[in-house]
């Protein structure tokens, strides 16, 4: 050992080699507790704060809400939600469509009770690692902004990845955050939806009729080969499927029902103005007639599974006993019509495919030979 030593300190090359790396190895430890230190630092002296204290007392003047969405190498995506004079959300994009009244409240408040819980990096090359790269600039970050009635812009944030497993027992989450226009970022908690497109936005309130109140329908109504399913009374649970061709049989009571069923809690994909589409003559037509009067059509035109209807509502009394009270049928066919006449819904390929029933597809071989 003392032999070792002393050869060391004849080797004046190598002496001065293991005096630096024992003098860097000092310096590197030093700054990692440094930066410890100041990071608990930091850490015990920060307080959460809301992001944007005072901004719950001001929602009801925040007129309009922009959503702006990364699409990687194409353009970015505006989302724009609007409020009419009667208070009421619209989706500019899809020609001021109702929006979802619910979702655009959980956007209002889950902003002003965004709570910066700690801050993150402030340095800018770093935003990239949170998902807080602005969306122009190929990052994958949500800007929300809200503006006043007058253009002043309220809130402007960048809203980046969500930590795995954050979810508490309220519901609450963390998301990364900065300020737009800040290289601050912080770990914020509450929350906040960060719905990425349009459709999602639109207020899915169509033709609200329930499975009782149907009594007849009729798919390729106006045509050679209408289909027609009915039942008696509220109290049978099947439909029976009319005028079956002879040596055919239904495929049983699950399809014909799905079939004449298929417009309960029937939602759309998307929808756009009626004048915007052309309906030939020759569209497929379904029509549902209810127990109590009212008559409701889906007029429908496209292809190749993106089939869009139109909705005609009407009361008729010639659908029901003479004397009946039609104040239900009127009120709810003036209701529908409100809602949907301006407009055409893009169908979901599942609901197109049974309005569009034939009799060979609710049949099959099997029955009686002529």
């Amino acid at each position: 050992m003392t032999t070792s030593l002393q050869g060391i300190r004849k080797n004046k090359p190598l002496r001065n080699l293991i005096l630096l790396g024992a003098a860097a190895v000092i310096a590197v430890t030093a700054s990692v507790v440094a930066v410890s230190v100041q990071e608990r630092g930091v850490r015990v002296q920060f307080t959460p704060v809301q992001m944007y204290p005072g901004l719950e007392t001001k929602l009801d003047q925040v007129a309009k809400i922009r959503y702006t969405l990364a699409r990687g190498m194409r353009e970015s995506e505006k989302i724009t939600l609007v409020r009419g004079d009667d208070g009421k959300w619209v989706v500019v994009e899809r020609k001021d469509y109702p929006a979802r009244q619910d979702l655009v409240r959980k956007a209002l408040i889950g902003v002003s009770e965004l709570v910066l819980y700690e801050p993150r990096t402030a340095r800018p090359e770093w935003h990239r690692n949170l998902g807080l790269l602005a969306p122009e600039s190929l990052g994958t970050s949500s800007r929300v902004e809200f503006f006043a009635k007058d253009g002043t812009k309220m809130v402007a944030l960048l809203a980046g990845k969500v930590p795995e497993q954050t979810v508490d027992a309220r519901g609450e989450g963390m998301i990364y955050v900065r300020r737009d226009g800040e290289d601050q970022t912080w770990l914020a908690r509450g929350r906040l939806p960060l719905i990425q497109s349009a459709q999602d936005w639109l207020d899915q309130t169509f033709l609200d009729v329930s499975r009782d109140e149907i009594k007849r329908v009729t798919l390729w109504a106006g045509t050679d080969h209408p289909v027609v399913m009915s039942r008696a009374s509220k109290d049978e649970n099947d439909f029976t499927l009319a005028d079956i061709p002879k040596g055919r049989t239904t495929r049983g009571a699950p399809i014909v029902n799905g079939a004449a069923t298929s417009i309960v809690d029937l939602a759309f994909d998307d929808a756009t103005p009626v004048a915007s589409l052309l309906f030939p003559d020759t569209s497929p037509k379904a029509v549902f007639e209810t127990f109590d009067g009212l008559r409701l059509s889906l007029t429908m035109t496209g292809g190749g599974g993106a089939l869009w209807a139109k909705v005609e509502a009407v009361a008729d009394p010639a659908l029901v006993a003479p004397g009946t009270d039609m104040k239900a049928a009127e009120a709810k066919a003036a209701a529908i019509t409100a809602r949907t006449a301006p407009w055409a819904y893009k169908l979901p390929q599942a609901a197109g495919s049974q309005l569009t029933q034939s009799m060979d597809l609710l049949t099959h071989e099997g029955g009686l030979p002529e």
